[in-house]
This record gives C-alpha cells, sequence and structure tokens, in this order.
C-alpha cells in the first residue's frame, strides 16, 4: 500500500512539474491536460488548481480561472499569490470591489507582494484614482526594484495627471529593465506625440510594431503621429492596419474617419464614423466627428444632433461646443453660436480656433474691441494653427465680410482677406 501511494506520488509530481514547464513555455492547453492528470491523482493539492487557474486565465477563460482560485483557496487559504490572481481575474471581470478584497487580504497575508500592490494600483487607475493608484505602483517597485511593468503602468498614470516628463522618465526606466516591452515604447511615443516631438515617437512605435507586429494600438498610435505631420495617407494606411489586426477597433475607425474629413472625403468619413459609434454608443469623440463632416456637407441638423449628443455624452468636451458654435453660424444663429464659443473656452481656455471664429463674429457685428481681443488671443496662442485654420474655414470669414463695412485696420490685418 505504502509503495502504491509512493508511486501515486511520483506520477503526480511528474504531471504537475510538466505542466509547470508547459504552463511557463505558453503551452496552455498542454499544461492543462497534465493539471487535470495531476488532480485526478491528488485532488487535494491547492496549487495544482492555482496554477492550472492561472492557464484559464491567460487564455481568456476567466470563469473557469476563477472556480479552480476558489478550490485552490478553499484547500489552503493562507496562499497569498491565489488571492492576487482571483483578484486579478475579477479586474479583467470589472468586479473592482472583489478584486480590492482579494487584493487587500493577499497583502495581509503577504506584506511584500508586489503584484498584490500593481494590481490594486490597476484598479485605482482604471476608476480614475491617479493618485492612489501611483502610490500603489510606487511600493509595487519599491518591493521589486526591476518591476518594468510597474514603471510602465506609473508611467502612464503621470501622462493622464499631465506630467509627461516623469511619464517618459518612468516608461524609459521600464524599456531599460525589458527592452522588449512593445506597449511600453507605444506608451512612450504617445507621451513624445503630446511634447510635440512627433519624430521621436514614430520611431518608438516603429520599434514597438517590431516586436509585436500584431500590436493594433502601435499602429493606430503611429497613424496619429503622421496625422499630426500632415501625412494623411500614411496615416490612413496605418489606421486601416490597426482596424485589421482589431476589427472592434472603435478607436481607430474615429481616427480614421477624422483623417477622411481633414481630406474632404467626408462620406468616407461617416462611414468610419457610423462604425465608431456602433461598436462603442457613448464614444463622444466619434459623434463629434462625424458632426464635422456632416457640417462640412452643410447638413447642420444632423451636425447640431452630433454635437448635442456629444455634449449629452461628455459635458466637456470642449470641441463639440466649438463645433457646433461654427454649425450655428453657418446657419445663422449668431447668438447661439457666441454662447458655444464662450463655453468652449470656459472649458478650454488656450482653444485659439474658439477663439478666431468668435473673433471673427465680433467683427461682423462691428463689436470691434471684443474682437481685437479675441482675434489677438487666437493669434498669439494658436501660434502656426491660425493661419492654416483660415482657408479651410473660408466660409465663417466670408459670412463676417458678407455686409462689407470699414473695420480697423489692426483687426482686418488679423482676418484674411476676401475671397474673390
Amino acid at each position: 500500500m505504502k509503495n502504491r501511494q509512493i508511486k501515486t506520488d511520483k506520477l503526480y509530481d511528474k504531471y504537475f512539474q510538466r505542466a509547470n514547464f508547459r504552463l511557463a513555455a505558453n503551452k496552455y492547453d498542454e499544461a492543462i491536460k497534465d493539471y487535470n492528470e495531476a488532480i485526478k491523482l491528488n485532488p487535494h493539492y491547492a496549487r495544482s488548481y492555482k496554477n492550472r487557474g492561472l492557464a484559464y486565465y491567460t487564455k481568456g477563460e476567466i470563469d473557469r480561472a476563477i472556480e479552480d482560485y476558489n478550490t485552490a483557496i478553499e484547500l489552503d487559504p493562507k496562499l497569498a499569490n491565489t488571492y492576487c490572481n482571483r483578484g486579478t481575474a475579477y479586474i479583467e471581470k470589472g468586479a473592482f470591489h472583489l478584486a480590492i478584497k482579494d487584493l487587500n487580504r493577499a497583502m495581509e497575508l503577504k506584506p511584500d507582494l508586489a503584484d498584490a500592490y500593481f494590481y490594486r494600483g490597476v484598479i485605482h487607475h482604471r476608476k480614475g484614482e491617479l493618485h492612489h493608484a501611483i502610490e500603489d505602483y510606487n511600493t509595487a517597485i519599491k518591493l521589486r526594484y526591476d518591476y518594468a511593468k510597474a514603471y510602465n503602468n506609473r508611467g502612464t498614470a503621470y501622462r493622464d495627471k499631465g506630467d509627461i516628463e516623469q511619464a517618459i522618465e518612468d516608461y524609459t526606466k521600464a524599456i531599460e529593465l525589458r527592452p522588449t516591452l512593445a506597449q511600453t515604447y507605444s506608451n512612450r511615443g504617445n507621451a513624445y506625440v503630446s511634447k510635440g516631438l512627433t519624430n521621436l515617437a514614430i520611431k518608438d512605435y516603429n520599434e514597438a510594431i517590431r516586436l509585436n507586429p500584431n500590436l493594433a494600438e502601435a499602429y493606430s498610435n503611429r497613424g496619429g503621429a503622421y496625422e499630426h505631420k500632415g501625412e494623411f495617407d500614411r496615416a490612413i494606411e496605418d489606421y486601416t492596419k490597426a482596424i485589421e489586426l482589431k476589427p472592434d477597433y472603435a478607436e481607430a475607425y474615429n481616427n480614421r474617419g477624422n483623417v477622411y474629413n481633414k481630406k474632404g472625403e467626408f462620406d468616407c468619413a461617416i462611414q468610419d464614423l457610423n462604425r465608431a459609434i456602433e461598436l462603442k454608443p457613448d464614444f463622444a469623440e466619434a459623434y463629434c466627428n462625424r458632426g464635422i463632416a456632416f457640417s462640412k456637407k452643410s447638413e447642420f441638423a444632423c451636425a447640431i444632433q452630433d454635437f448635442n449628443t456629444a455634449i449629452e455624452l461628455k459635458p466637456d468636451l470642449a470641441m463639440a461646443y466649438n463645433n457646433r458654435g461654427l454649425a450655428y453660424h453657418l446657419k445663422g444663429e449668431t447668438e447661439r453660436a457666441i454662447e458655444d464659443w464662450t463655453k468652449a473656452i470656459e472649458l478650454k481656455s488656450d482653444f485659439a480656433e474658439a477663439y478666431y471664429y468668435r473673433g471673427v463674429v465680433w467683427s461682423r457685428l462691428q463689436e470691434w474691441e471684443k474682437a481685437r481681443v479675441d482675434l489677438t488671443v487666437a493669434k498669439i496662442i494658436g501660434k502656426g494653427s491660425i493661419s492654416s485654420l483660415q482657408p479651410d474655414n473660408m466660409g465663417i470669414v466670408d459670412f463676417g465680410q458678407k455686409h462689407w463695412v470699414k473695420m480697423p485696420e489692426d483687426i482686418a490685418a488679423l482676418l484674411p482677406p476676401p475671397q474673390t
């Protein structure tokens, strides 16, 4: 009897160890088969369930993973890593309250468990609690000095706070620790774009794509960089590739639609933006961009309806107020236009375009001092953007100059010449 048990234990150990090797080699189905055999031989060993749960989790079978973690915890309530793993699975399901409960329990059992702090930071980050997220990422890094993912995530939290320099520093550290982190190159590229360093951003996106040719986000982000440079065809090519890799990528459809707007291909824009909204019905920016396309087609009722929806979904979306103001103005509803541009400026104090449009309308109304202030502010904060804006939206200027009056020379100099 004793010899039979020894033989069973050896066979169990063979399956369990081979399953662990296969799990480490990303051979999840083979690992699960071996864990199944190990569990048949010894159904009371918690680590078999914990590890099989990890294999299911990595495959994306979250509910089966949670079932295994539950069993592991029943068999051994002191396994801190199992609580951490189950907390991670709950994050995937959006059950943040259950996840935090598990992660806190993991910390009680093992106060130096860096992963527990990391994933609690992820929850705080997703909930918009950036200060608490950064605190947890800090602790994770103190506990594990080479925790590249924690540096990456802390970088994104700093970026979301507007601290771009610190974000770049963290992304760079993450890359130094793990040079194969494709996502981190893509993230650092986004930070470079925020600083206007487009060429550096493209270099990072290229590296992200080299490391992971299937990273749809890197193509979409690189498309954004090309769009910023005015290379619209290359931008469309990248957004299209992102969509091929991830057909439900609402953001890529929105971005491509926005580029089609800039190219004057408004029907193509509307088609893409319809798809973005279909995939993500609460996508305020997509409604705003579709409103722009309708406005350019002089379909102002449809445009205003889309801008209204964008504002309902995201009341602080300054661009929606700005563009609705333009649509109202082109409809001849000047007072409502001024109200919208004023709201856009209230939400975004450096919104050069809104100052410019409002200044043009003030000049039409012969409110010279108001026009002078708005147009001057637009020129100062808009730098080179206003000159590129004028030809694209000449209709508003023409509308303002239709009933030509003698205006002060300094104001006339801030406006483009009338079309002939």
